[in-house]
C-alpha cells in the first residue's frame, strides 16, 4: 500500500466508515499521521462528508421518534403534567445524529463502492487492450506461419526447378535463387545477398528466350525472403540487372549482376 492508494483507490472512506482490517487501519493511520498529502486528503473528505450529512440528512421516521419518547431515559425526565424542555432538547438532539449517522454511513459506502467499481472499470479496460493487443500479434503471427508453409512447400516441391544464379563482373559476391514451375508458369525469386539500392532504382529479373530478353518483372533486395514474379512458360536462362524504379522495357546490360541458366 502506498500514498498514491490511499488517496485513490477509497482507503481513506473506508476507513472513516471502520471498513478495514487492523492491518489496514494501522497502516493508514500511520501515513495520516506522517505524510501531508494523506492527511490533507484525509480532512477535505472529513469536510466533504460532513457537509453532504447536513445537506442531505434523512427526516427520522415518526415511529423512531414515538419509540425514542417512551424510552425509560426520556420518560425519566417527563413529569405527569408536561414534558421538559431540556428532556425534548435532548431527544431532538439524538434524533437529529441518529440522522446524520446514517447519512454518513451512507456516503461513506456510497464514497467505497463508487471508488472500488472505478478501480475495477480501470483494470477491465487494461486487460481488455492486452486481449486486443494479443489478438492482433497472434493473426500477425499466422500470416507469416501461412507466408513460412507456402514458401516451404515451393522449396521441397519436385515440381519447381531450383535455378541459381551466380554473380557477374559487376558484383562478383551477389546470388540469386529462381525456382521455376514452368508446368504452372510460377517463378519465385530469393535474392539472398543483392546489395540495397536507392529509391530511385530496383533490380528487374529478365528471361532468356532464344536470346531475347523478356519481363519478369522488379523488386527490391529483401535478404532471405522469397518475392513472387511474373509468370514465365519457357526460359533458356535468367539474369538481373539494375534498372530505374519501375522497370524498363529492356535490359541495361551493363548493369546485370547475376546470371544463370535455366535448367527444366
Amino acid at each position: 500500500m502506498n500514498k498514491e492508494d490511499i488517496i485513490s483507490e477509497g482507503y481513506l472512506e473506508a476507513y472513516i466508515a471502520e471498513e478495514l482490517n487492523k492491518s489496514d487501519r494501522d497502516e493508514v493511520e500511520r501515513f495520516i499521521e506522517q505524510d501531508p498529502d494523506v492527511r490533507k486528503a484525509y480532512l477535505e473528505l472529513q469536510k466533504t462528508l460532513e457537509h453532504l450529512s447536513f445537506s442531505y440528512g434523512l427526516p427520522v421516521d415518526e415511529a423512531v421518534k414515538q419509540h425514542l419518547m417512551e424510552s425509560p431515559e426520556v420518560k425519566s425526565n417527563i413529569s405527569r403534567d408536561h414534558i421538559s424542555v431540556d428532556s425534548g432538547t435532548q431527544a431532538w438532539k439524538f434524533l437529529m445524529a441518529a440522522s446524520v449517522v446514517i447519512t454518513l454511513t451512507s456516503v461513506l459506502a456510497a464514497f467505497y463502492f463508487f471508488n472500488k467499481w472505478q478501480s475495477t472499470d480501470a483494470r477491465l479496460s487494461e486487460l481488455t487492450a492486452q486481449n486486443l493487443e494479443l489478438a492482433e500479434n497472434f493473426h500477425s503471427v499466422n500470416e507469416e506461419l501461412d507466408d513460412i508453409r507456402e514458401d516451404l512447400a515451393v522449396l521441397v516441391s519436385p515440381e519447381f526447378s531450383r535455378i541459381i544464379l551466380n554473380g557477374t563482373e559487376n558484383s562478383p559476391k551477389a546470388k540469386v535463387v529462381i525456382y521455376w514451375n514452368s508446368e504452372y508458369e510460377e517463378v519465385y525469386l530469393n535474392s539472398a545477398n543483392l546489395a540495397q539500392l536507392p529509391k530511385s532504382q530496383q533490380y528487374q529479373l529478365w528471361a532468356l528466350i532464344d536470346g531475347k530478353p523478356v519481363d519478369a518483372g522488379v523488386f527490391d533486395a529483401y535478404g532471405g525472403t522469397f518475392q513472387v514474379m511474373k509468370n514465365i512458360a519457357r526460359a533458356d536462362a535468367f539474369a538481373v540487372t539494375v534498372e530505374e524504379a519501375g522497370g524498363s522495357e529492356s535490359p541495361t546490360l551493363e548493369t546485370m549482376q547475376v546470371y544463370g541458366e535455366a535448367k527444366t
